[in-house]
């Protein structure tokens, strides 16, 4: 390497950075700036790149390359400026420098080169004002060629005429002639142009029609002789004479009035007159034929002229009637005449096609739907002078249309408030054409959503993996089918948000090409995910109900309502000792012992009546070997929506071995009560003769005996029989509630309360309490008992009254369909919640002996409520009261 260029490659010179201590604050300030410079200089080489590719600029495009490179070299020179902050490489960066004033220099000079020839570059303003001449300048050209084009025609179609033809000015020299004219005389139609028409008629002749046309010139009435055809003699080129018809009629080109004139030669008048009558003819017939009403109306006259079927349409009578502008207006419905006047008024202005429907009496003298169609001869002041056109009656059409929109918005309303998805699929295209709102709904897409998922993957994607050969196939046999019904499929659909829909769809061909090919196929479907998931819960009920009712510890049976076996599970046959088979062929009642077959015939009429749902009874069962045993039957009955679909569900349970453990239980309780029962009788005479000699010892020693420890411990024996007594009575009214049945008599909750307020009168007296009962009730019970059971509660309540305040004590009953339920509520000291139970336990008291009491009124209120087959509770809040609560089973009936 030359020596002269080893420093420019050094990099062992002190950085940059060194200049700025090293400071952030200022070396991250030229970093940054230096960074965003360079990022901003290298995109402007892009965008204008992107400018002239786009714009497919050819002149001048090197300069655009020239500024690129320009401004990318000024991003490097930047570039190399953060490098040097770390590396002295001060060479490169001078090199980068170089390169880029060198790039500078020739882009400048080229750009003042280039200078004289940019502003000769048009403005904005001068490139429209030169495009809008040269779409002038196009226009006009244009409408040059469309005018030669129309000549041309004109001509043409002038030439192809069977009659003569001929055009002449005021001066009566001849402006236009087409070839059949010319042919008349033997003259070419160009020499005929600018001379005199009197030229072709014979001397003798040229005077008098000339006169004739100069007053029909002047006054050009349909009357005058020249207009309704007259003939004259001419003369030809060779100087031969021919005889012609000739008709005149004026009109103002360009603001002269110029003669049209039609020739036709004498040996063609016949022929010609013979066409026109067979063409008028034709004319009359096809206007007869025709349903529509013609018309043609004179704008400047007013004069009207309209077909015999136009006159009926209008409601008038095409013979009697003269045809008039104003019958037309006459049978116009009122509502619908200012929308045809501004019609008119368009029209006239707008000189566009006259077209428009409206009501019209017609020759029903009904307003019926008409539909008139018309337009315009203008003259050259855009005026309107001659205006003709048609009458349609469309009042059939407009009926149909109004049903079909009718039935079409039916339709609409039908399918969009349908509960069911509906679809047009276009099988060749494989997408979906048409879908209702419910399908939106369903779906979550809409038609455009639908269209571009299926564009882009296709219909199979939106069906589940699992499901799309079901639905391939599906697709096939829709189209191979020509069932009206269509053939349904159940599958899965995936949502516009991800998750997959069951649907139930049904589908069928809904047109087809001419070659019978099946072109798109018409669906609906519901979706019926909830029904599926329903489906599934059923079908794991079922399995969860076969799994219980095969591994039950009872025996569970379904019998029929003329006792046949249906079902057994697996328990009931090991109960039986039977086989299944075996078991299903022999009725119920073989299984039953005969003396227990018919116990429960009277809860079962209940069963079968719905008076009760379901009972249980306990009969003596055979098993297989004639083994009896214990069951208990709880019976319940299910009712299908026909008899042969009820049936009764039998639940049978092995209680030999519980029977003879209540038999031993029952034994054991009666010897227990026997007792209970003679001892608290055998107790009664020590007792008595205990508190006899007590006290008749207590009364000897009065006066005799003073000491008072001898006396207390006397009155201690007395008060110690006494609750003993008052203790064993308590036990024999429990025991014989236990033993003895009770005697139920109908009664009410009130009289059984005045007996037992009598009995208490003095105890209420004294204590001040209240006794309130609020509702009363029919009850049947045992009266002593229960008079028993109010007066223990009364009692209770008077006795754990709050020191200083007096007891309120407050009686309610609800009488209930299956029970009637009396409570016995107080405000007094209460209890601990905690103690609800043990307080009906005999001999629990919660208190000391300060309130006296033996501890058997609650047990005694609950086992004489037992004996009623009812149940007793309590309830409290300490120092808030109590509430106790009878259940007792409904009186019977």
């Amino acid at each position: 390497m030359n020596e002269a260029l080893v420093p420019f490659f050094r990099g062992d010179y002190m950085p940059h950075g060194h200049c700025y201590l090293w400071q952030p604050e200022i070396l991250w300030t030229h970093v940054i700036s230096d960074a965003i410079i360079a990022v901003s200089y290298f995109s402007i080489p892009i965008a204008l790149y992107y400018f002239v590719v786009q714009k497919q600029i050819r002149e001048f495009r090197w300069i655009f390359l020239l500024f690129a490179l320009f401004i990318l070299a000024c991003g490097i020179t930047h570039l190399m400026g953060i490098v040097t902050i770390w590396q002295g490489v001060y060479g490169l960066h001078g090199l980068t420098k170089a390169l880029t004033a060198l790039v500078s220099i020739t882009t400048a000079i080229t750009l003042f080169k280039v200078l004289p020839y940019a502003l000769r570059l048009p403005s904005s303003a001068e490139l429209e004002a030169a495009h809008k001449r040269a779409h002038e300048e196009q226009a006009r050209v244009s409408r040059m060629k469309l005018q030669q084009k129309a000549d041309a025609i004109f001509k043409f179609a002038l030439d192809l005429f069977p009659t003569g033809l001929v055009v002449v000015d005021a001066k009566q020299n001849i402006v236009l002639a087409n070839h059949t004219f010319a042919r008349t005389f033997g003259y070419d139609a160009e020499e005929l142009i600018n001379h005199p028409l009197s030229q072709l008629l014979t001397t003798g002749q040229q005077a008098h029609h000339s006169l004739q046309v100069s007053e029909y010139l002047k006054n050009p009435v349909q009357k005058h002789a020249m207009a309704a055809g007259r003939y004259v003699k001419g003369i030809t080129k060779n100087r031969s004479e021919v005889a012609i018809e000739i008709s005149l009629s004026v009109h103002e080109y360009e603001g002269e009035k110029h003669a049209f004139a039609s020739v036709i030669a004498s040996d063609e008048v016949l022929s010609q007159h013979s066409a026109n009558s067979e063409i008028t003819n034709r004319i009359k017939r096809a206007i007869d034929a025709t349903n529509d009403g013609l018309w043609e109306w004179n704008v400047q006259t007013n004069q009207v002229w309209f077909s015999a079927r136009m006159m009926r349409m209008i409601g008038c009578h095409p013979e009697k009637d003269q045809p008039q502008f104003e019958q037309w207006l006459a049978h116009i419905h009122p509502d619908d005449k200012p929308m045809l006047q501004r019609a008119l008024a368009k029209h006239f202005n707008e000189q566009d096609t006259f077209d428009v429907i409206y009501r019209g009496i017609s020759d029903s003298s009904e307003f019926e739907w008409l539909h008139i169609r018309g337009n315009t001869i203008f003259d050259k002041s855009k005026r309107p002078i001659l205006m003709s056109g048609t009458l349609t009656n469309i009042n059939k059409i407009k009926t149909l249309q109004e049903e079909l929109s009718q039935k079409t918005h039916f339709l609409n309303q039908f399918l969009n408030k349908s509960l069911a998805g509906a679809y047009l699929f276009d099988l060749k295209n494989f997408n979906n054409t048409f879908i209702n709102k419910q399908y939106t709904e369903i779906t979550g897409y809409n038609l455009e959503d639908l269209q571009l998922v299926q564009n882009i993957t296709g219909i199979l994607p939106l069906v589940h993996p699992e499901d799309q050969d079901d639905f391939a196939k599906h697709l096939r046999e829709v189209i191979d089918s020509d069932a009206p019904s269509g053939v349904a499929i159940e599958y899965r659909f995936k949502h516009k948000d991800g998750h997959w829909i069951w649907c139930y769809s049904r589908d069928s061909i809904y047109s087809r090409d001419t070659n019978g090919a099946a072109t798109t196929m018409l669906g609906s479907f519901f979706n019926i995910s909830e029904l599926k998931e329903r489906e599934n819960r059923i079908k794991q009920l079922a399995q969860n109900f076969e799994n219980t009712f095969e591994q039950a510890a009872v025996g569970i049976a379904h019998i029929s309502l003329d006792r046949k076996w249906l079902k057994t599970n697996r328990r009931l046959c090991d109960i039986l000792n039977t086989s299944p088979e075996s078991l299903m062929s022999a009725p119920f009642e073989k299984s039953v012992l005969d003396k227990d077959r018919d116990i429960d015939e009277i809860q079962m009429q209940e069963l079968r009546s719905g008076k009760i749902k379901q009972y249980s009874v306990e009969k003596r069962l055979i098993r297989e070997g004639h083994d009896i045993f214990w069951a208990n039957l709880t019976i319940s009955l299910v009712n299908g929506d026909k008899a042969d679909n009820s049936y009764f569900i039998v639940v049978v349970e092995d209680i030999t071995d519980r029977k003879a453990v209540a038999q031993a239980l029952s034994e054991s309780n009666a010897s227990l009560e026997r007792f209970a029962y003679s001892a608290s009788h055998d107790l009664q005479e020590p007792l008595r003769k205990i508190s006899a000699f007590s006290d008749s010892l207590d009364r000897r020693l009065i006066g005799k005996v003073d000491d008072p420890e001898a006396r207390y411990e006397l009155n201690r024996i007395s008060d110690a029989a006494k609750r003993m007594r008052g203790m064993i009575d308590s036990l024999l009214q429990l025991s014989r509630y236990s033993r003895n049945k009770i005697d139920k008599v109908s009664t009410s909750l009130d009289q059984l309360l005045c007996l037992v307020k009598d009995d208490m009168s003095k105890i209420i007296s004294e204590s001040g309490a209240s006794i309130e009962l609020l509702n009363d009730a029919k009850i049947s019970v045992d009266a002593s008992g229960f008079q028993q059971v109010l007066r223990n509660l009364i009692s209770n309540s008077i006795r754990y009254a709050k020191p200083d305040e007096p007891a309120k004590i407050r009686i309610d009953s609800e009488v209930m369909r299956n029970k009637t339920i009396i409570s016995v509520s107080d405000e007094g000291k209460g209890f601990h919640l905690q103690y609800a139970e043990q307080i009906f336990e005999p001999f629990k008291r919660l208190v000391g002996r300060e309130i006296p009491g033996s501890g058997m009124g609650l047990a005694l209120c609950r086992q004489i409520v037992k004996a009623h087959g009812g149940s007793i509770s309590a309830r409290s809040n300490f120092g808030g009261g109590a509430i106790f609560t009878i259940e007792l089973p409904p009186e019977s009936k």
